[in-house]
């Protein structure tokens, strides 16, 4: 039989030729496994080879701690000065990105990859700094210690008892086109330490007694040694498939972790993040609404959505489910989409409460199905605080009791006029009536007060003996018994019912807001229409079309935002591109919204780079607008501007709004261009 031919992947061959992009700069990462390994001195020698071989290397910002080596080696370098930023009556300085852009060297250091920027800066964390200083084509030299990325986060913390406060998501890592391993005795770390080259002589003593115990060192540095080895496999691996060599290739890996509204939602990402790195795996984050809820509130939410950026950050696929039974939903998503992993969280509730309601992951293990199932504990070192369920207001309405004691007084009164022509025995079933109109019309609790009540009424009118609560009649205990659960499962199924019906309902919502918007937009008139109805292009004709122009492109803005403001209440504008290139704001939610000059710059960093902005996201995050773009196929024509952490709107919301947002721009791009 004729061997088939091997050929390359197209995916891991475009990661090579994407690595060979001139267009795009380098990252070159100096990784430690703690504190004074060397990090900065190394990178530090290395510009200044790099210098000798005449490249042109500044230093973008580098902490020398005041150690008199590495200020030395610091000084024969062009340092680019640092920006003061005023915050909380303090100057701050911070590392000048725009300078560095102007300047545009060949390689810039820039120190401390997990550093928290001032607000105020163009992006929160310094490693976003980086990206864009890599998109603009220049190579970028960083350190880094291994507790600070989010997959170790855990690992770190219940190694050391210390959680990082500064961390950065593995996808930087993985980015990173060299690594170079900054690897010293934990003898000589310790040394250095003692003789303050680390720390001043009190605070080291202090690190020795905690951070700096050898088992921690030890332990560093073997987590340190496996994330490299990961990269590296994982580069491996690429490269095999981008030259097509041959090699024992496993069936595709795809991973699924289960998250719900908890505490230790994160911990759970990070797990999953690492093991689909280890088995490189393509992974999904899920989570599951119970049916007829919109969404979780509260605490609830903030658990959530922290949870849902972070699997965003690492790369994960985000999907919301909707369902009453959770594993149900999980197992059907996993054999629709070919999962072969699934991670999901230990319950943490008692063994009384699993025995009489198991939960999610207890059904997921007894599942038949060819799933690899990950049970992670939570290793937290203190219990955090449960979310519990908003307090839900009072449903007790006396009206409803009573209409359903009026029921019970009518059925009673027919059953007298029945029981001379039918078997008394039968009339139970008939209060079933009453049961199941309260449980459709007021809910759970008065549909079990009805079943009591008629259970008392018959028992005291219709048995024997008459007029008293007794039973003697084992053919009545029976009946009885038999009325009692047909009224329960009668409630709970008219309930489940109620809930799908607002959940069928929802959906129809969501529907009818595009279907809706999309009608909106066609009763406005096409740009072939009116010019094919204009006899020549006469200066009163432009001024025609100008005016036409001006109505249609605010009729699109109003359109766009009474829309926006159907997914999320809030205060919300639009703004479409001019002639010469600039913004202007077009319509807005009401008359008195503000927006200064502060939120047009982020509006135009926006319509600049085509990316997310402004509150909630990872581009000045520090004003209280958050603005997404609309895009046409051939280039940006606006933006819709939202008072609203982007962060914050679960992923049902992102995808309308970008929705929405896509109608905008098929509407409007022909106008704008104009």
């Amino acid at each position: 039989m004729k061997e088939r031919k091997l050929r390359p992947d197209p995916d891991a061959l475009l990661k090579e030729v994407e690595k060979d992009d001139v267009k795009k700069g380098r990252l070159k990462v100096f990784l430690g496994y703690a504190p004074g390994v060397g990090k900065t001195f190394a990178m530090l020698n290395d510009a200044h080879v790099l210098k000798k071989r005449g490249v042109d290397v500044v230093a973008g910002i580098v902490e020398t701690h005041k150690r008199s080596d590495t200020e030395a080696l610091l000084a024969d370098l062009e340092i680019i000065p640092r920006k003061s930023i005023e915050y909380n009556g303090l100057t701050v300085s911070e590392m000048d990105l725009d300078a560095i852009l102007a300047r545009h060297p060949a390689v810039v250091l820039v120190d401390e990859l997990a550093h928290t920027n001032i607000e105020g800066s163009r992006h929160p964390k310094r490693y976003q700094d980086i990206e864009e200083l890599l998109e603009q084509g220049i190579d970028v030299h960083t350190t880094v210690n291994i507790q600070h990325f989010e997959s170790m986060n855990d690992a770190v913390a219940k190694i050391t008892g210390v959680c990082m406060q500064e961390t950065l998501p593995d996808t930087v890592f993985d980015r990173a086109d060299e690594v170079q391993v900054i690897d010293i005795p934990w003898e000589e770390l310790t040394q250095r330490l003692k003789e303050g080259k680390v720390y001043i002589p009190q605070q080291a003593l202090h690190a020795i007694d905690n951070f700096f115990q050898r088992g921690n060192l030890f332990a560093l540095r073997e987590l340190m040694l496996t994330l490299v080895a990961r990269k590296m496999d994982s580069e491996l691996i690429n490269y095999m498939r981008a030259k097509a060599i041959r090699g024992p290739w496993p069936a595709t890996e795809k991973l699924v972790v289960c998250i719900a509204a908890s505490p230790y939602a994160k911990q759970l990402i990070r797990r999953a993040y690492a093991i689909a790195k280890d088995t490189h795996a393509e992974w999904y984050a899920v989570y599951v609404l119970p049916t007829g809820l919109t969404e979780p509130s509260g605490k609830e939410k903030i658990y959530l959505t922290d949870a849902l950026n972070l699997a965003e950050e690492l790369g994960a696929k985000i999907m919301s489910l909707s369902g009453n039974d959770i594993a149900d939903e999980i197992i059907r998503f996993a054999r629709e989409n070919n999962i072969t992993r699934i991670v999901i969280g230990k319950p943490l509730r008692s063994i009384i409460a699993e025995f009489f309601k198991r939960s999610p992951a207890s059904r997921l293990l007894r599942a038949a199905g060819d799933f690899e199932i990950h049970l992670i504990t939570p290793t937290m070192g203190k219990k955090e605080e449960a979310v519990q369920p908003p307090p839900k207001q009072a449903a007790f309405k006396l009206s409803h009791y009573l209409m359903a004691l009026a029921m019970v007084a009518v059925i009673t009164l027919i059953n007298l006029v029945l029981q001379h022509v039918v078997d008394p025995s039968s009339l139970v079933y008939i209060y079933l009536i009453a049961t199941s109109v309260s449980a459709l019309l007021f809910g759970m609790w008065p549909s079990i007060f009805t079943s009591i009540i008629s259970l008392l009424i018959y028992d005291y009118f219709f048995t024997i003996p008459k007029y008293s609560f007794t039973i003697k009649d084992s053919k009545e205990i029976i009946n009885v018994l038999v009325f009692l659960f047909t009224a329960i499962i009668i409630g709970q199924l008219v309930k489940i019912v109620k809930r799908q019906n607002i959940a069928l309902q929802l959906r129809l919502e969501r529907v009818a807001l595009i279907e809706e918007m999309s009608k909106e937009f066609l009763t406005l008139p096409p740009l072939e229409q009116l010019v094919d109805g204009l006899a020549a292009f006469s200066q009163e004709t432009m001024n025609t079309l100008a005016f036409l122009r001006t109505t249609i492109i605010n009729d699109i803005g109003n359109i766009t935002i009474k829309n926006v403001q159907k997914v999320i209440n809030v205060p919300c504008f639009v703004l479409f591109k001019e002639k010469k290139g600039d913004l202007q704001l077009w319509s807005k939610s009401s008359a008195d919204l503000e927006i200064n000059q502060n939120d047009l710059a982020v509006a135009n960093w926006t319509f600049s780079h085509g990316e997310i902005a402004g509150a909630g996201t990872e581009t000045l995050p520090s004003i209280t607008y958050c603005f997404l773009p609309i895009k046409s196929q051939e280039e940006i024509i606006g933006i819709v501007g939202i008072k609203y952490e982007y962060k914050n709107l679960m992923p049902e919301q992102r995808r309308i709004l970008g929705t929405i947002s896509n109608l905008t721009s098929m509407v409007a791009a022909r106008w704008v261009r104009i």
